[in-house]
């Protein structure tokens, strides 16, 4: 009984760690997470039918001011599959939205 106990809380301990990153397959059939490098995530997917770059502000340590670097991709693929708009902080590839059906 107390092994099924410890696979089970195993096995939910494992499901929660895999459901923190977004994937994405993109239009090619890579797969990208959250957490890949820009240069990465170009090197797998097909370039993005949109791209938008913008700085934005945080606050940081004891009042400072922190600049981001934001990029978003967006892949639309047509009017029978999802748009994705795919963000990435400094770098980074931080969220994986679905925005709709494209067009």
């Amino acid at each position: 009984m107390i092994r099924i106990s410890l696979f089970i809380s195993g096995l939910l301990f494992g499901l929660a760690s895999i459901a923190a990153a977004d994937n994405f397959r993109c239009p090619n059939g890579e797969i990208v997470s959250t957490g890949d490098r820009q240069s990465i995530v170009a090197m797998k997917c097909d370039p993005p039918t949109y791209k938008n770059s913008r700085t934005e502000s945080e606050a940081g340590y004891r009042g400072a001011t922190i600049l981001v670097s934001v990029e978003e991709w967006t892949y639309n693929e047509g009017p029978h599959r999802l748009v994705h708009i795919l963000t990435f902080r400094n770098g980074l590839l931080d969220s994986v939205q679905t925005a709709g059906f494209g067009k």
